[in-house]
């Protein structure tokens, strides 16, 4: 009787074992590249189960006919490289919206890149962490990031680059973290940034740190980061040919105490944001709050400004003397409460407002 009870046990055991090394052998043992739409639509029947690709175990999905991922569905996440590249007729990333975690190191991330019909990131909702690269190059039809809402931790480098249509970084809105390098480079379009302002930190690394770059449209930096976040490593501010606003809180608070042994390179951007000293001055010029004094008597809500000057004043009525480096002088009467000024007319440059007696407030008209 006791021998029959111990080979029952045996049996159990060993039929238990035998299924859960056929469910951990269900996920693939080698990385695997997705040639075509045929090897996707296999994808549930060669690893049926399979739902997170552990690590070392690169997943790459590249191929001219892929043009439905859905097959994918099943999958929660990765531990290793997970790259979308050359897939010239993939418009949606649709099937992946159940992942949430990719990458497990530095050498892992996740890649899109060489993707000419994908026109949006809608599907990757769920995703809130990626450790190691996370690379969004040359998705000419991109025009926003949304869809990437949850996401808040990159554990290695952002790379934004050569998205014809890139218009602005809204999605990352709850990106508070970037464990190496920002990179903005070559975005022709790209002209608001503001997605970023809840990253805290940008760790660096000996090669890392900011790098904004060619991106021929963009006027300011307002929106990247905030004054708590901190900067490690280089600075490249470079032939941006409309970037004329750089005195934002975290490029301020880098300058003032840069790393030890930072690069930094600022030059080919409009006159405010073309050299070192010239943000450096705006960071002292420029009230960063917008607020003049404790006194609220006079508020600027834009600053820097496109088409619209708003200033507020407690005062019944005041009056403000706006001149620009020429000279050039207008006086405008203000009343109390919000006052809007129609400046799109006016010339792009650095202006000076002065108020009271002897005060003075540089503002500048992107």
């Amino acid at each position: 009787m006791n021998n029959l009870k111990i080979n029952r046990f045996l049996i159990t055991l060993i039929f238990g074992l035998s299924i859960s090394f056929s469910s951990s052998a269900q996920c693939p043992v080698i990385s695997i590249d997705l040639l075509d739409q045929a090897s996707v639509n296999s994808f549930p029947t060669d690893y049926p189960g399979c739902n997170f690709i552990p690590d070392g175990i690169d997943l790459k999905i590249l191929g001219n006919d892929i043009i439905d991922l859905t097959p994918l569905q099943q999958l929660t996440g990765t531990d290793g490289v997970l790259e979308i590249r050359n897939c010239p007729n993939l418009n949606s990333l649709a099937g992946l919206e159940n992942i949430a975690k990719i990458g497990n190191d530095p050498l892992d991330g996740f890649i899109l890149r060489e993707l000419p019909a994908l026109t949006t990131l809608s599907p990757l909702s769920n995703l809130d962490s990626i450790t190691g690269e996370f690379t969004i190059r040359t998705c000419p039809q991109l025009a926003n990031l949304v869809g990437l809402n949850n996401l808040n931790y990159v554990n290695g480098s952002v790379i934004i680059r050569e998205n014809d249509s890139l218009v602005s970084l809204q999605g990352l809105n709850a990106l508070n973290y970037i464990g190496e390098t920002l990179e903005l480079v070559l975005n022709p379009t790209l002209t608001n940034i503001s997605a970023l302002s809840n990253v805290d930190a940008i760790v660096g690394g000996i090669e890392g740190g900011v790098f904004i770059e060619a991106n021929n449209e963009l006027e300011s930096l307002v929106g990247l980061g905030n004054s708590n976040t901190v900067i490690g490593s280089n600075l490249d501010l470079l032939l941006n040919d409309s970037l004329a606003f750089c005195s934002v809180p975290s490029i301020c608070n880098y300058l003032a105490n840069p790393p030890i042994g930072a690069v930094i390179t600022i030059n080919a951007n409009v006159v405010g944001c073309s050299t070192q000293p010239e943000i450096e001055n705006g960071c002292l010029s420029v009230s960063l709050s917008n607020v003049v004094n404790s006194a609220h008597v006079f508020v600027l809500h834009t600053n820097p400004a496109n088409n619209e000057l708003v200033v507020e004043t407690n005062l019944r009525t005041s009056s403000i003397l706006v001149f620009n480096s020429l000279g050039k002088t207008t006086i405008f009467v203000l009343t109390k409460g919000i006052n809007s000024i129609d400046v799109s007319d006016w010339a792009q440059g650095v202006y000076y407002i002065g108020y009271e007696e002897n005060k003075i407030l540089k503002w500048i008209k992107l």
